[in-house]
């Protein structure tokens, strides 16, 4: 923490005693006012970790989803100064690409932050009420405006008129998983789900990367490459592991899953739902279904489905 931080959260914390002893001076009115905490305060730890682990979820899906906003304004700002027929107004309508980036290494900062209070959180040996945190761990909480209770929800607006279009969510054929690096892994649902997540433009590009188990019925796999040419190993293995457990051999021990590109994947003419051919490199990958248990608890709090 930078020296300017560090006296800021001084200046933040005696500011708050103030107002504290101003307020135990006025009787009557203890229970009135929810006091910001300092690095003196008194916290109950299990719900402290609880909603750092809610933040840390709603931060990881906002810096996903950032990600995916910045790298699209920067294909189309490539495309668009790339191309001489490009229009002014074209040009004047290109995202700012800087900002998104900063966006993203702004949730990222804060996810990481996130994750080392969760850690120093569970060192704590004095889990439970009324517990005053060590001085590192009550500062990191304070900066991220992390408390020990879920943050008021604003009272509810007029309820929306009634209309005839339906307001069922778009369905998607596919669940959504996020591993470490905040890279999105589609698994299809079913048999017709998986032709879609692996044929169509809508739903996966060409450099995408693909999976499924290897010989055995079971889903499409699609590793959203964001114009990455190569995964990191844990990315891969996170993917192949969901691959294996969503298929008919995720009973055995050791899995083979078979990887390639998406543009290397086609549809057989004729082929029944879900049958698809591979052309070109494919990669095997073995998945120890024992050792990827916690692997796969992991990303199952990451999923999304609709």
């Amino acid at each position: 923490m930078s020296a300017r931080r560090d006296f800021e959260l001084q200046l933040k914390n005696s500011l708050i005693r103030n107002r504290r002893e101003l307020h135990m001076a006025s009787p009557g009115k203890e229970e009135d006012m929810d006091l910001p905490k300092t690095i003196e305060s008194e916290w109950n730890t299990p719900a402290l970790k609880k909603e750092v682990q809610r933040q840390s979820m709603r931060c990881l899906k906002k810096t996903s989803k950032a990600y995916e906003r910045w790298t699209k304004a920067k294909t189309l700002v490539e495309e668009l100064t790339s191309n001489p027929d490009a229009s002014l107004e074209e040009l004047e309508k290109c995202p700012n690409v800087n900002e998104l980036e900063v966006e993203v290494k702004e949730l990222q900062e804060r996810l990481n932050d996130l994750k080392t209070l969760e850690k120093l959180l569970g060192e704590i040996k004095n889990k439970g009420q009324g517990v005053v945190l060590p001085k590192e761990v009550a500062e990191l909480a304070i900066k991220l405006e992390v408390d020990d209770k879920p943050p008021q929800r604003p009272p509810r607006g007029p309820p929306k008129p009634k209309g005839s279009k339906s307001t069922e969510p778009h369905r998607l054929p596919y669940r959504r998983f996020y591993s470490y690096d905040n890279i999105e892994i589609r698994v299809g649902k079913k048999a017709e789900d998986n032709d879609v997540l692996s044929l169509s433009p809508q739903h996966r590009d060409g450099s995408d990367f693909w999976m499924h188990a290897a010989g055995c019925p079971g889903s499409h796999v699609v590793i959203r490459s964001n114009g990455r040419t190569s995964l990191p190993e844990e990315v891969t293995m996170d993917a192949a592991a969901l691959a294996a457990r969503h298929s008919k051999a995720s009973g055995g021990s050791v899995v083979p899953v078979s990887m390639t590109v998406c543009r290397d994947v086609v549809k057989p003419p004729g082929a029944k739902a879900g049958l698809v051919q591979l052309r070109g490199k494919v990669r095997t990958i073995k998945v120890n279904m024992k050792e990827a248990k916690s692997r796969l608890e992991r990303l199952d709090t990451t999923e999304l489905v609709n």
